[in-house]
């Protein structure tokens, strides 16, 4: 028999909000690699993720771990199908992601994608997953909405950011061209639709309140974790070959590997609670609940010295939209099925 743990909405909810905080803490790994290939620490990551998905999976769930998967293929073939996809996709997607994170920041790049995802995502999540009964879908948009407003005004700060770094003596670490911003922000737009994998595999084959016919959570982490270990081959993997670069990543020492054990792990455990907690909530409000990651990412920018030298209005935009960021979470949170 497959886990699944008895939770109250509001263990739900903290589940959702907790492992938000988790996703966007590996991206400061990167700060920390130095001249090592990013393509290493990215195939690092996905080895630590797939190994530790399915060793989760085998002592929660046993035997039942493969006998879901064989039941619902046997049912529906596409529900186990599309984890493996998604995964492949939205690991490509994150492998862009990264180099627009490293060009212009956490704290500029976070907003412009989830700027993108936020309306897109719920809706995407709405439809094929389904809203729970009782629950109200204009107040789920207008939180959403909300957490929209928090994103442009984070993003205003961050423009306001540049704009004041550029003319001050000190110059922050973090220095890019117009033209590097807008290759970026390109890039950010095209990886989204990327990301949207992700929400459409969750509401689509993950077993809910809203969704009967998908499968248990370790079963469809596990095949989703597999999808992201065949996507991060694809492209790290042919990147370090053709780069003839998996000798540095052979010979690196634990120094350097701990990064992407430590990314994979969180990576993929905050996974793994955000989705004991959507089987529960529905990804119509797991979604944009977890859009608080980009809350999170503001506080590691200004932890990290990006915000170093901005005038007073930078905070104060930055401030407001932190303040919504709660606003909008609140809203979905206080609400009751």
């Amino acid at each position: 028999m497959n886990f699944v743990p008895d939770l109250s909405q509001g263990t739900a909810i903290f589940m959702v909000l907790f492992a938000a905080s988790m996703w966007n803490t590996w991206f400061i790994s990167l700060k920390y690699l130095g001249d090592y290939p990013i393509d290493g620490y990215y195939v690092t990551l996905f080895i630590t993720s797939i190994i530790f998905v399915w060793s989760v999976g085998f002592i929660l769930d046993g035997e039942a771990l493969i006998g879901n998967m064989r039941d619902v293929f046997a049912v529906d073939p596409s529900r186990v199908i599309v984890p493996l996809v998604s995964g492949v996709m939205y690991v490509t997607g994150m492998r862009i992601t990264l180099y627009i994170f490293a060009t212009i920041g956490l704290s500029l790049a976070q907003p412009i994608k989830s700027s993108i995802n936020v309306l897109v995502g719920t809706t995407v999540a709405a439809v094929v997953g389904g809203v729970p009964e009782g629950y109200s879908l204009p107040l789920i948009y207008t939180a959403s909405l909300i957490l929209l407003v928090a994103i442009f005004f984070t993003m205003q700060a961050g423009r306001l950011r540049i704009q004041a770094q550029e003319s001050a003596e000190e110059k922050n670490k973090l220095q890019f061209s117009m033209r590097d911003l807008w290759r970026a922000i390109s890039l950010a737009v095209f990886t989204s639709f990327f990301g949207l994998a992700y929400t459409f595999s969750l509401s689509y084959s993950l077993r809910s309140i809203t969704q009967p016919n998908g499968l248990a959570v370790l079963p469809y982490m596990a095949l989703l974790a597999t999808g992201a270990f065949v996507g991060s081959m694809l492209t790290s993997g042919t990147l370090l070959t053709r780069r003839k670069q998996w000798s540095l990543v052979f010979n690196a020492p634990f120094s350097i590997h701990k990064f992407g054990i430590w990314s994979g792990l969180f990576h993929y455990g905050g996974n793994i609670i955000h989705t004991y907690a959507t089987a529960f909530l529905s990804s119509v409000v797991s979604f944009p609940l977890g859009l608080t990651g980009g809350l999170w990412v503001q506080f590691w920018g200004i932890a990290y010295g990006e915000y170093k030298g901005s005038p007073r209005r930078v905070y104060i935009l930055l401030s407001i939209g932190i303040l919504l960021y709660f606003v909008g979470a609140y809203i979905i949170a206080s609400t009751n099925f």
